[in-house]
């Protein structure tokens, strides 16, 4: 990395941003504090910019509210509009962004302030049907009274009441009520209308405390069915308004990747904001500093020239205790794993080893283990190099996508070694010339006895032989950080035990005949480490406690050891569960004459299918587990920060940059930039 520090007038502070985001090679960081400096930042353009950015973001949320509401009618008469608001896979200029919204801005502000009204049109309907729906639920008790609220009132001899009583308490009324006064009750014994003479007023009055009466709240010129309904009438009418609304609403589908355009384009225009308040300015002039590669720094330092030739540029190395982003330019190769197993876990420091490298060897290799069946291993690469194909992703969009295919031919290779094609059985594979071909390639058979304890043997000699990568890398690091002493003695030191085992190992199975070698290097490998345990302490004591401890730790190394034991499970799981599934199909076909072939052939392709993807899920998961435990645990932290150029960051399309045009001489570069985000 280098660090670009320019000097400029305060009138070219906007070229020069627009500049380094249309380039896409620059991270602005914080200047340091020069005598009559301060920090810029205009509170009233971010506050603006906010607001629009809010303003596009409710009009997406709006549309995916109409679109699930058309969609849940299903009406064939409703043409529904495709509403896509997923990232575009296409890449634009900067230039043409700026283009795009200069021309359409006023218009799609227009369709949002439109968005807007609806909303508030909706909310206003979705307030009033509420209210209605609840009149209605009150109405409900005095459906079955025949009067108008308005006539419930005194007359010059007559009392009346209408209102609600509590359940049960209806019998206070009926014992205590004169023989002149009318009562009747609702069906649900609730609602009450009473009648009696003038002077009973006081009488029935009381008896109505005493059942907790509450008076009717209606008053109008209507009796409970006539409003009924007059509400329902409307609450008809207001779901129509309702569809009228969302049916308006959706014209708006059609415009929704200038819509994406535009907030990505305000989401960068916060983004110059942020990196202006990190520079140091004064009324005529300011300073930026920022991190560009080491193969743009060139590039980025003559296209800033072209935009402000008055600006003054130094680029120069990061100094100790700089906090220097790191990018990592890796081959097709690497890129897919570190982008989504290391980045996962964390990015490495700038200067720190890249694992990269290391981990997608390993992860290829464990993954078609785990898997271990070939016909598998043929489906996953084929589905995924075909949509690789056809849907052409930009940048690393479809670097997930990539990693699985390239994990499907490590599956076609280990199942092809395992004899795994489909979890057909040797017997019928042997039944064909293709079948016989493919067996040619068969050395071990996971599932007899003695050859699963080989493949038992593998999966922890596969896990010895990355513990010892974890643990030299980690020897790697302690020497470039000039502690040889501690790599030699508690990092190379395991190499070397490892390493003995391992002839050991070769020996037992006949391939060498040296097992004094094996026992002699694993012995070196011990000695080093309880010397390594002793070293820099003077007291005897103390010296044998640190070289017991050293030895001692060695049940964690052999415990993690065991912890590749998953290889081997998963490995068989695939293969046992295929054969069950294989089992049910020809059973289906022996019971059911004719047409058993095509259930057996749903069934087969249903099953197939789950294993599948049952297996594919483990796999992923256990073989994330082992890099992030058993081997990042011995050499790497992973707390580093990623290179973020200015403008690299967009939710909705992709800004084209210069970082691979600057970068198409070298790979495997640590300087990080995996772009983590997939």
């Amino acid at each position: 990395m280098k660090k670009l520090t320019l000097v400029a007038h305060a009138k070219d502070k906007r070229k020069i941003l627009k500049t380094l985001v249309g380039l896409g090679t620059a991270e602005v960081t914080a200047s340091k504090d020069y005598d009559k400096t301060v920090k810029c930042d205009d509170a009233g353009l971010r506050a603006e910019f906010e607001r629009k950015l809010n303003r596009v973001s409710f009009a997406f949320s709006f549309m995916k509210d109409t679109h699930r509401e058309l969609n849940k009618l299903k009406a064939p008469e409703i043409p529904l509009e495709k509403l896509n608001l997923k990232r575009e896979n296409k890449l634009i200029e900067y230039d043409d962004m700026i283009s795009e919204v200069t021309e359409n801005e006023h218009d799609l502000f227009s369709i949002i302030s439109d968005l807007e009204d609806y909303n508030t049109r909706l909310t206003d309907i979705k307030t009033e049907t509420a209210r209605l729906t609840h009149q209605n639920e009150q109405l409900r008790d005095y459906l079955d009274f025949d009067i108008k609220f308005s006539s419930v009132k005194d007359t010059q001899r007559v009392a009346m009441f209408l209102g609600l009583i509590k359940g049960g308490k209806k019998e206070i009324l009926l014992e205590g009520a004169t023989q002149t006064a009318v009562l009747k009750f609702s069906g649900s014994g609730d609602g009450v209308f009473a009648m009696c003479l003038k002077e009973e007023k006081e009488q029935i009055s009381k008896l109505l405390i005493a059942a907790d009466f509450s008076r009717c709240p209606f008053t109008q010129d209507f009796t409970a069915k006539e409003l009924t309904d007059k509400n329902n009438q409307r609450i008809n009418e207001l779901a129509e308004a309702r569809l009228d609304i969302y049916k308006q609403a959706a014209s708006a589908f059609k415009y929704a990747y200038e819509l994406k355009v535009l907030y990505d384009y305000y989401f960068i225009e916060l983004a110059k904001l942020d990196a202006l308040a990190r520079t140091a300015a004064t009324s005529k002039a300011f300073v930026l500093e920022a991190w560009v590669t080491a193969s743009a720094a060139e590039l980025t330092q003559s296209k800033i020239k072209e935009a402000a030739p008055s600006a003054e540029i130094f680029v120069s190395d990061p100094q100790k205790g700089d906090p220097v982003p790191t990018y990592i330019r890796s081959n097709k190769f690497v890129s897919p794993f570190g982008i989504n197993v290391t980045a996962m876990y964390g990015i490495p420091k700038y200067g720190e080893l890249d694992p990269n490298p290391f981990v997608a060897f390993f992860y290829f290799l464990f993954f078609g283990f785990m898997l271990g069946d070939a016909g598998y291993g043929i489906i996953l690469s084929l589905a995924c190099f075909a949509y690789l194909l056809f849907r052409k992703p930009v940048k690393n969009s479809g670097s997930f996508i990539l990693m699985f295919g390239l994990c499907g031919l490590s599956t076609i290779l280990w199942g092809a070694i395992f004899g795994g094609w489909f979890s057909i059985e040797s017997q019928y594979l042997q039944g064909s010339a293709i079948g016989r071909f493919l067996l040619n390639f068969k050395l071990i058979d996971p599932l007899s006895g003695s050859q699963a304890l080989v493949m038992f043997g593998m999966a922890l000699g596969l896990g010895v032989i990355q513990i010892a990568a974890g643990f030299f890398l980690s020897g790697v690091t302690k020497f470039r950080a000039n502690n040889k002493l501690d790599a030699i003695f508690n990092d190379f030191s395991w190499v070397v035990i490892l390493l003995g085992f391992i002839v050991l190992v070769f020996d037992l199975l006949g391939i060498l005949k040296t097992s004094v070698a094996g026992i002699v290097i694993a012995l070196t490998g011990l000695a080093m480490l309880i010397v390594g345990g002793a070293l820099g302490k003077k007291n005897p004591v103390k010296m044998f406690i640190g070289a017991f401890k050293n030895v001692y730790g060695g049940i964690n190394v052999f415990a993690d050891i065991l912890s590749y034991a998953r290889l081997f499970g998963l490995g068989l799981t695939t293969g046992v569960i295929g054969m069950v599934i294989n089992k049910i199909g020809a059973l289906i076909i022996d019971l059911i004459p004719y047409a058993g072939y095509a259930i057996a052939a749903v069934v087969l392709l249903g099953g197939h299918a789950f294993n599948l993807l049952i297996n594919l899920l483990g796999v992923y998961v256990h073989n994330c587990r082992l890099q992030y435990v058993e081997f990042f645990g011995k050499f790497y932290g992973g707390e580093g920060r990623a290179f973020a150029p200015l403008g690299s960051k967009t939710k909705y399309v992709y800004l084209t940059d210069k970082l691979e045009t600057a970068n198409n001489t070298k790979t495997n570069k640590l300087e990080i930039n995996n772009n983590p985000t997939k």
